[in-house]
């Protein structure tokens, strides 16, 4: 079966992608369309159908880790709960879990996750480049 609408959608997201078919940018100070979605979007029409299923599970994988960041949101605010400590390492961990299971849809779909990715949990926010001040 092929991958549905909302398939895409969840591969866009876990890679880091937009959910729009052009983004704004200024070159040489005018504003101009851009188009940053043509990797994934060629490589999300043609996987093949054996990996489907491999990339439905990842999904699931992903989900299930964004859950657990987003659903903990009771955690933040607490460090002992009678005997029971929270990790501080908690979303560290998560990262993880998660980075882990995004390179793999990665590698599936040929994609790399997008650089430029804001998502500050991950450790990643926007690409970063070192400068040498030598």
């Amino acid at each position: 079966m092929a991958l549905t609408e909302d398939e895409k959608a969840s591969a866009r997201h876990h890679l880091g992608y937009l959910q729009v078919t052009a983004a704004q940018t200024f070159v040489l100070g005018v504003p101009a369309a851009v188009q940053t979605q043509f990797m994934i979007e060629g490589a999300l029409v043609r996987v093949l159908p054996s990996g489907h299923a491999r990339l439905r599970l990842l999904l699931c994988r992903l989900d299930e880790v964004e859950g657990e960041v987003f659903g903990g949101l009771d955690l933040a605010s607490v460090d002992t709960v009678d005997e029971i400590t929270v990790s501080a390492e908690r979303l560290k961990k998560l990262a993880g879990y998660y980075k882990i299971a995004q390179q793999a849809l990665a590698n599936l779909l040929g994609v790399p996750p997008n650089p430029w990715d804001m998502r500050e949990w991950l450790m990643g926010g926007a690409l970063n480049v070192a400068v040498n001040h030598s």
